[in-house]
């Protein structure tokens, strides 16, 4: 089960928000009425995840889900965000901002100077779902009950929206007489506020009727309906409409921001990033950036496994976003597919790229094995009591590796682990021979048995080939049996 089919389980069963399957990597739903098929059916979600196993998870906002408040400019709402933000109040990362959870109300949504405040009617994507850009949804205060504090008064009574006026209380109600025009009036603000479905339209109708309107002589039946239906046909509200459906497709095709690499940086953290510019899947990798001198005039080229070159007759024309676009998609004969850059972003990619273009091959292949190394000490499992002193030492620790059996990093269910093993007499460490020739062939090294050794001297690792022989046996007409093993010391214990 993936994280986010766990998530909806969760969000839906033990906080009763209901929930909704949405396109992977992406926005929208993927069930046929979008946020009316939201569910706390058990069943129901396990059917959407099982049919669509990569799909991003999205909560419906307003009772019974919570009410998001969706901040989509952290910067313009930093004031509210420094007040509102507590430990109370569940909140979550998103591509661009914020998602603040509280208690859900029958209301709409509302526009906000900075965002918006999702209630009946919307919906909002939530971790551990990915964003279009790649970039993970994530809980900074995850939510731990299903009760939620409440929308903050004050953040409804500034709530406004461009050309709309503010959504507030009046201080004396509307007359029959004036009471469908001003029901119009609010049909109008709600358009203009973004939000155009008969549904939330005709709600927000019936909430301002029964706060600020006299309920004498009673609204006629299907009132609300029959205006809110009006309010839709509108040309207004076609244009709101389209202007959404731009804003969806500018956010789904956004191209996300690609940060530049720390100057302490690994050569291999700047390939990745290069390999995020270029747009390259994940199967094709870098093999190597040559710049054929140092002037903007001189040629460059970066050559991938695919056996296709990335050609550059002027390396200039790499700090241009259409000469880059234009060497990387007719190279790859469109398999690349790389974002849009602006001029800050191409310098930054112009610097990783002089990186790698000045690191030497074996420096870079180093770097890449010391990495690899890293991870596999993270597998590894701590197996002491043994020592190389003597024979019958290195006997008994042959016999005993063997015994527990070989780790095999193509077996992802496996349940054993790497061995680390550790030299009671000077604490030594050493990993098995075997266990590391596969986790490097498993990682594509692609290197020969005779350069093994050799390339792990490069991260420091020593190859120790042991023999042991077992203590004389009771029975010398026997023999004694000998065990052979190939070890390799970690540096830091030369």
């Amino acid at each position: 089960m993936t994280a986010c089919a766990e998530a909806a389980q969760h969000l839906a069963l033990d906080l009763g928000w209901p929930v909704l399957a949405v396109k992977p990597h992406g926005k929208l739903p993927l069930t046929p009425h979008g946020v009316k098929d939201a569910t706390t059916d058990e069943r129901t979600i396990l059917h959407w995840f099982d049919r669509w196993p990569d799909a991003n998870v999205g909560v419906a906002t307003g009772a019974p889900g919570p009410s998001v408040l969706d901040v989509d400019d952290p910067r313009a709402g930093a004031v509210w965000l420094a007040s509102l933000e507590n430990d109370a109040t569940p909140e979550s990362a998103t591509h661009r901002g914020r998602h603040l959870f509280y208690a859900g109300t029958a209301t709409g949504t509302i526009s906000l100077g900075f965002g918006e405040l999702r209630q009946r009617g919307s919906y909002v994507v939530v971790p551990p779902s990915i964003h279009p850009s790649g970039d993970l949804y994530a809980w900074l205060n995850e939510p731990r009950s299903s009760t939620l504090p409440p929308v903050p008064a004050a953040l409804v009574a500034q709530a406004t929206s461009a050309g709309v006026g503010e959504m507030v209380e009046r201080a004396e109600k509307v007359g029959h007489g004036e009471r469908h025009d001003h029901l119009k009036d609010v049909a109008v603000r709600l358009l203009r506020a973004g939000i155009t479905d008969v549904a939330t339209i005709a709600r927000q109708l019936r909430v301002e009727y029964e706060t600020n309107c006299e309920p004498d002589p009673p609204a006629r039946d299907g009132e609300f309906q029959k205006l809110a239906e009006w309010a839709s046909s509108t040309r207004m509200a076609s244009r709101e409409r389209g202007r959404a459906e731009h804003r969806e497709q500018r956010e789904t095709t956004e191209t996300p921001y690609l940060a530049p690499p720390p100057e302490s940086a690994s050569t291999a953290e700047h390939l990745a990033y290069i390999h995020r510019a270029i747009g390259l899947p994940t199967s094709v990798e870098i093999k190597s950036v040559q710049r054929f001198g140092t002037r903007l005039v001189d040629a460059m080229r970066i050559d991938l496994s695919s056996g296709q070159l990335i050609d550059f007759a002027r390396q200039s024309d790499a700090l241009s976003r259409g000469g880059w676009h234009k060497a990387v998609i007719g190279a790859t004969e469109g398999a690349a597919k790389p974002p849009g850059m602006k001029d800050p972003q191409l310098l930054d990619l112009w610097r990783s790229i002089c990186r790698v273009a000045s690191t030497s091959r074996l420096a870079t292949e180093a770097e890449m094995h010391a990495e690899s190394l890293r991870e596999l000490l993270l597998l590894c499992e701590s197996v002491t009591g043994f020592t190389l002193a003597t024979s019958a030492d290195r006997f008994a620790l042959i016999a005993a590796l063997r015994a527990r059996q070989r780790w095999d990093p193509f077996d992802r269910n496996a349940l054993i682990s790497p061995a680390l093993i550790t030299d009671e007499r000077d604490s030594a460490r050493y990993l098995r021979g075997g266990e590391l020739w596969d986790f490097y062939r498993s990682k594509g090294a692609g290197l020969s048995g005779h350069e093994f050794p050799g390339r792990m001297a490069m991260v420091g690792l020593t190859q120790v080939p042991i023999n042991g022989r077992e203590p004389m046996p009771l029975d010398p007409s026997r023999g004694r049996k000998t065990n052979r093993a190939v070890l390799y010391r970690l540096a830091e214990d030369s």
